[in-house]
């Protein structure tokens, strides 16, 4: 996976120039690497390109804290203005959960439902359906 396919990908979903797609990036990496914990972190930070998994791993990993804060702790992050922290999150989920292998992906995606994010994973375009996963799949 490379940054320039992740960013433009991140770009065209959000309608935001190529600065505008990396800080949206940069922001949700950040926030993202904040609520995993440490281990499915570093796991998540070792499929993407060394300039965006560094933002996976510079906070405190493993904060519980819910999907609004999310969104404004995403908000907060970023200096553009032209996209949401919302739109941005789900942008940047969804490219990644496209990207990362199966494994990380059910990881991250377990994390979040465990912890109520089903409504920002259900906006995504990703292809999961987080309504149609058995228990056992979780």
């Amino acid at each position: 996976m490379e940054q320039a396919a992740i960013v433009e990908t991140v770009s065209d979903r959000t309608e935001a120039d190529e600065d505008g797609a990396m800080d949206a990036t940069s922001a949700v990496l950040q926030t993202l690497g904040e609520r995993l914990s440490e281990d499915q972190s570093r796991d998540l930070a070792a499929e993407l390109p060394a300039d965006l998994s560094e933002h996976l791993t510079t906070g405190e990993s493993g904060q519980r804290f819910s999907e609004e804060e999310f969104v404004s702790r995403v908000d907060q992050r970023m200096e553009t203005h032209d996209v949401t922290g919302e739109r941005a999150a789900t942008a940047v989920m969804a490219s990644l959960l496209e990207e990362v292998d199966g494994r990380e992906r059910d990881a991250v995606v377990d994390q979040f439902e465990h912890y109520g994010f089903e409504t920002l994973l259900g906006e995504t375009d990703a292809d999961i359906d987080v309504s149609e996963r058995s228990p056992r799949e979780r």
